[in-house]
């Protein structure tokens, strides 16, 4: 996915996300407990802050979060969450992206940076107020998560080894995703798995992300123990 279209899908998403927060603060947030909106808000102006910080401070090293500036708490926070977000956005929009750069998870392309904030933008927006999640920006996701995410978490950790096939049922996407001892792998295509969820990307993307359980919305074939085990296993 272009930067430019993460760069869109980012500012659609946080301003949905502020709005939520101007209009209820306080409203409770089921899937990041104990957050309200406000909460909600604070981390992800937090997560902003700290990509701007790394990218207007450029490739030559590595930011850590305590050296971005912090978001404030309180009344203050949604306008300055707002400006910080316009920053972010120039920020992403200048920076080259055809060379490396550092990140948390090591060096990797400069795409990583619009890709990471539409995505983390995304699901938290969804935390917060709900809504559909764009299908290619979904797919995107998930080949994100499989391949950044996932792989942290310890084979050991696993209750149970084998395979998952994932299958977009409203776009092009699909996922065979190995639950081993040495922990998470993938590939693209369609093949036969040990379990296979079906859905829509948007959903599979949720699931990925264990913000939705596996009900009515899936279709699932096989083996559902391999479902709970990325629940209980791959909690990042």
């Amino acid at each position: 996915m272009d930067a430019a279209i993460h760069i869109t899908h980012l500012q659609a998403d946080s301003a949905l996300l502020l709005e939520g927060c101007r209009e209820d603060p306080q409203a409770a947030v089921p899937t990041c407990p104990p957050w309200d909106r406000a909460a909600l808000l604070h981390h992800v102006a937090g997560v902003h802050s700290w990509h701007r910080a790394q990218i207007e401070h450029g490739p030559g090293a590595r930011v850590r979060f305590k050296e971005s500036p912090p978001a404030p708490q309180g009344e203050e926070l949604p306008d300055w969450f707002e400006a910080n977000l316009q920053g972010l956005v120039q920020a992403l929009a200048g920076m080259d992206t055809t060379r490396p750069w550092p990140t948390w998870a090591g060096e990797r392309p400069g795409t990583f940076y619009p890709r990471r904030m539409a995505q983390e933008t995304a699901v938290h927006r969804w935390d917060g107020v709900g809504g559909p999640i764009d299908a290619e920006l979904a797919v995107d996701g998930i080949d994100e998560h499989l391949g950044l995410f996932a792989p942290l978490a310890p084979g050991d950790q696993l209750a149970a080894h084998g395979t998952i096939h994932l299958h977009a049922t409203d776009i092009d996407g699909e996922w065979l995703v190995t639950l081993g001892p040495d922990g998470v792998t993938y590939e693209h295509g369609h093949a036969k798995g040990d379990v296979a969820l079906r859905g829509g990307a948007g959903d599979l993307l949720l699931w990925a992300w264990n913000r939705v359980a596996v009900d009515d919305r899936f279709e699932v074939f096989g083996d559902r123990g391999l479902l709970d085990a990325w629940r209980t296993g791959v909690a990042v």
